[in-house]
């Protein structure tokens, strides 16, 4: 798997930049040849709903309390809306917009049986009147790579597709079209997420117990 450094000089060479023994102070292009590379890597994790990205987490609820947060490496918009259950009664909880709690007022409190995002919060609905235990899935938000040894979490590869999107984006900033590349990128993107296709049903097997809330 390549590091960082790596991954930034494959994309200096192929734009004809010269390469960077290290990342530290960078400047321009190599600054750009990096972050390029980030947001690529966040593209493609978005975009490529694989199995290997996906993570299982869990919160307790509090009697009374309608929101709470999801694990540390969770963003409120990776959360698999059709992953979301209640524990004990295995009921997969409903996706609702978030002015559902006020057109339903006669189901104010009580078990769980849908939930809805505000913010980066998760709220539930009704509001919990005990303790439930509710488990999700989310897909990984990945950490910003920054120093020369940093990985990214995909596939050797899968890391063609990733220096072709950073270079198409490179490219552009240089001041060329950057479309071939691009075209290129989003062909091997589309290729990668036809493997990468989850099958149907393949999520919560079995009882896990991530961050609780």
């Amino acid at each position: 798997m390549s590091n960082l450094l790596q991954l930034v000089n494959e994309v200096l060479r192929r734009t004809g930049q010269v390469e960077a023994s290290t990342l530290a102070d960078a400047q321009t292009p190599v600054a750009q040849a990096r972050d390029f590379l980030n947001e690529t890597y966040v593209e493609m994790l978005q975009r490529l709903h694989s199995q290997r990205f996906i993570r299982q987490g869990s919160l307790n609820t509090a009697n009374g309390t309608a929101n709470y947060t999801l694990a540390a490496d969770a963003e409120i918009n990776s959360l698999l809306a059709d992953s979301v259950l209640e524990n004990a009664s295995k009921q997969v909880l409903q996706e609702v917009d978030y002015s559902y709690p006020v057109s339903h007022p006669g189901m104010a409190n009580g078990r769980p049986t849908c939930f809805y995002r505000s913010g980066d919060q998760f709220y539930l609905f009704p509001v919990p009147d005990t303790v439930y235990t509710i488990q999700y899935q989310y897909l990984v938000k990945p950490a910003a790579l920054a120093s020369d040894g940093d990985t990214t979490e995909l596939p050797v590869e899968w890391e063609k597709v990733l220096i072709l999107g950073a270079q198409a984006r490179l490219e552009n900033f240089l001041g060329e079209s950057g479309e071939d590349t691009y075209a290129l990128y989003r062909d091997g993107l589309s290729q990668l997420k036809s493997r990468a296709r989850l099958k149907p049903r393949s999520r919560m097997k079995g009882f896990y117990r991530g961050n609780a809330g």
